[in-house]
């Protein structure tokens, strides 16, 4: 591999790194590496190599050509690895030829963690590639985490991807093999799925004992059905992002589960908006978190109606959302409230915020809200919100920079609040801060409230 690499480097007249082929690392550090993640060592080589290429006008497209050398290195000395995230177009580089797959493989029994990159079509063709996979199927039985990311294919030509063009039958095969012959699979993940879906879906049937995590992203259920979902008994959390192809009849194989479903997560979907009122419907009854887009007013319903053990309700909206939902959400029997404003309808912003605030029920008592903006307005929406908003918060979470007048804002919220308030996140805790800002946090704290980074309840809410 020194040799080889030399002989790169010559290739592309890199001259000035001085390599040392008599050199022995004091530690075989390989051997103690227990994750590795392809894209974290390739950032870490290609930074290093930059470093030492910098003054060459082609170092970038250079390195392309190098960094495959260190990635086989320390994958053929690896002996104690437990989470593999791999881009499996490495095994389509030259760099690869002759790569000793069954040695790799036959190290990897400790193995608990699987992410397969694809990243490029055609790389699930290459030899060493499918190799690999074979190998995975018959040593790795312990994952409980897998994860298959294959290549993209843009959303309009999705409906034209056939098996024979993406994922052969025998990649497909593999696939369920690696999927069924698992003792405790616990997290399933697959992403740009357009062909082979039900094979998929039944063979995670054979993890229906152990199995507690499903997520699909750009993903095509055009004529798949989801009764294999149905006998999943342990699953307790269930993903659909970015998918399509989910018609209404399909969801009524959910009307009867076997299990119980603890947070449900909808997002970006390509699908009638009833579909997933539907999936609310006949997956609500245990639901304890929920995510979805844009609800109306039959989805606000349903969630009032079935999902009577919900906790924490995150919302997406986006330009379209219909300002006649929001007295709905008086009726609301959580006690976390997420919503995350991507994009939004400038004519009625004002309003949706003071009817936002005014249709809160007093039960949610821990609230954050994100506004993807780029001007000063986000400090008149949030303005607006806590001028009207009841006064029983315990936690509030607005990704707003702390400055002067926003902090003003907030504490008029709290002298009016009963001491109810506890916890404030906002953005810019790392900032210098003047005397009238400190002066007005140092009041805040005075009252017992205290001020967090907004990132850091940002998932908690």
């Amino acid at each position: 591999e020194t040799l080889h690499l030399k002989n790169v480097l010559d290739i592309n007249q890199i001259n000035n790194i001085d390599l040392d082929e008599e050199y022995n690392p004091l530690f075989e550090y390989p051997k103690y590496l227990e994750k590795y993640n392809y894209f974290t060592i390739n950032s870490v080589i290609n930074r290093c190599l930059l470093k030492n290429c910098l003054n060459l006008p082609t170092s970038h497209i250079k390195i392309f050509d190098i960094t495959p050398i260190f990635h086989r290195s320390i994958l053929r000395q690896s002996r104690n690895i437990k989470q593999l995230d791999i881009l499996l177009y490495l095994f389509y580089i030259k760099s690869f030829n002759n790569f000793n797959v069954q040695n790799f493989t036959s190290n990897l029994t400790r193995l608990n963690s699987l992410s397969f990159n694809f990243h490029l079509v055609g790389s699930v063709y290459n030899e060493i590639g499918q190799e690999f996979l074979s190998n995975i199927a018959n040593i790795c039985l312990n994952l409980r985490k897998l994860i298959i990311k294959l290549p993209r294919t843009p959303r309009f030509l999705s409906h034209h991807v056939t098996s024979n063009n993406l994922i052969n039958s025998t990649t497909s095969e593999k696939f369920c093999t690696i999927i069924q012959n698992q003792n405790k699979l616990k997290k399933f993940k697959i992403m740009n799925c357009y062909s082979s879906l039900n094979n998929i879906l039944l063979s995670l049937e054979f993890q229906k004992n152990s199995l507690v995590h499903v997520e699909f992203t750009s993903t095509n259920f055009n004529n798949v059905s989801l009764k294999n979902l149905k006998g999943l008994y342990n699953l307790k959390y269930l993903r659909f992002e970015n998918c399509e192809g989910i018609l209404l009849d399909q969801c009524e194989v959910l009307n009867i589960t076997s299990f119980k479903l603890m947070k449900l997560s909808l997002k970006r979907n390509n699908w009638i908006v009833d579909v997933t009122s539907f999936m609310i419907k006949y997956l609500g009854a245990s639901l304890q978190r929920l995510l979805v887009d844009n609800p109306t007013i039959p989805l606000i319903e349903n969630v009032l109606m079935f999902c009577s053990k919900l906790i924490f309700l995150k919302i997406r909206i986006n330009y379209h959302f219909d300002l006649s939902v929001l007295p709905f959400f008086k009726n609301l029997r959580i006690r976390i409230l997420n919503i995350n404003i991507t994009s939004y309808n400038p004519n009625n912003i004002n309003e949706f915020f003071i009817n936002l605030a005014n249709n809160i029920p007093t039960n949610i008592s821990n609230i954050s809200i994100y506004i993807y903006s780029r001007n000063s307005n986000k400090f008149l929406r949030f303005k607006e919100f806590l001028e009207n908003c009841h006064n029983d918060f315990k936690i509030i979470n607005l990704n707003h920079i702390i400055e002067l007048g926003f902090l003003k804002i907030v504490l008029k919220y709290i002298e009016r609040s009963n001491n109810n308030l506890k916890i404030f996140g906002m953005l810019g805790l790392d900032k210098e801060f003047n005397d009238e800002e400190l002066n007005l946090l140092n009041q805040i704290k005075d009252k017992g409230v205290k001020i967090v980074e907004y990132y850091s309840f940002y998932n908690y809410l």
